[in-house]
């Protein structure tokens, strides 16, 4: 008996694979450089604002707290039907919910999620700027607001390439993906490739259901006090109250972008390789 051939990517989604291999291992450029300068600079005055008494216990229970809380609120607000909606205006009426967008090609994925970045960077220096200009009383709420707009779009890159944001296992690898950005650049490509590495164990499951709530909980914790304290050191200039709004405007904008671009490649990565398995993914590299 013949068998049958196996289902291969598409020349688009060909392409998709080898831009995404490209973005995982980027070039350095001079403003990646430059850049990596400063946050040092910042890293140096944040743990040199950490001896104050009292500030790593308002990040370790307040921050950390509260970007616990946002994480579960800002997830349960992504409006799964108006995405779903988006594949509707692109043609595709039978998109209802994850398990119908799993079979789509990557090409229809990306026609439904055109904008999206540009909406969340141009919301995050709105926001930025406005919490900038309270100074150091600004910080926490900046904080806040930008992790909230932040989960929110992971939440929807998540969503328009078939995964279930409501998991507790998404929430903690859209979180991970928030904290990865908040690293500077050259650490940042690591993390971000462990979270391709992560891709991997994922698509060879069709659920992640079976992992223990309590090891997912801990995660969570401690990923929450990660991107707490490395948000806090990179905020550290807004304590000069107008060059603060500007910066934090900036700021915000750029991690933002950051944390798109992750979205948009690894939650593509993920789609492919759960729709192809990674053996035909791999092949791609």
């Amino acid at each position: 008996m013949a068998t049958q051939d196996p289902i291969l990517p598409s020349i688009y989604e060909s392409e998709a694979l080898r831009r995404i291999e490209a973005w995982k291992r980027p070039d350095q450029a001079w403003w990646e450089r430059a850049a990596a300068r400063v946050q040092q600079t910042m890293d140096d005055a944040g743990d040199q604002l950490r001896r104050i008494p009292g500030v790593d216990w308002t990040i370790d229970n307040v921050v950390t707290g509260l970007l616990r809380l946002i994480n579960e609120i800002t997830q349960d607000l992504v409006w799964r039907e108006g995405i779903y909606r988006e594949f509707h205006r692109v043609g595709f009426q039978e998109v209802v919910g994850p398990d119908d967008i799993a079979w789509l090609d990557l090409e229809v994925l990306d026609r439904a999620l055109e904008g999206l970045s540009g909406k969340y960077v141009s919301l995050a220096a709105v926001e930025g700027t406005a919490t900038g200009f309270a100074g150091a009383s600004g910080i926490l709420p900046d904080i806040v607001a930008l992790v909230a707009l932040n989960l929110r779009a992971a939440g929807e890159y998540a969503t328009y390439c078939g995964f279930d944001i409501t998991l507790p296992e998404e929430r903690l690898y859209a979180l991970s993906i928030l904290d990865a950005a908040a690293l500077p650049a050259a650490e940042r490509h690591r993390a971000e490739a462990r979270l391709s590495e992560a891709n991997t164990h994922v698509a060879r499951s069709k659920t992640t259901r079976s992992i223990n709530s309590m090891v997912v909980g801990g995660a969570l914790s401690s990923v929450a006090r990660s991107l707490a304290l490395r948000l806090t050191r990179s905020k550290l200039l807004q304590f000069m109250p107008v060059a603060g709004a500007l910066l934090a405007g900036g700021f915000n904008s750029f991690y933002t972008h950051t944390v798109c671009d992750a979205a948009f490649h690894l939650y593509r990565e993920r789609f492919l390789k759960q729709k192809y398995g990674e053996g035909e993914v791999g092949r791609e590299k």
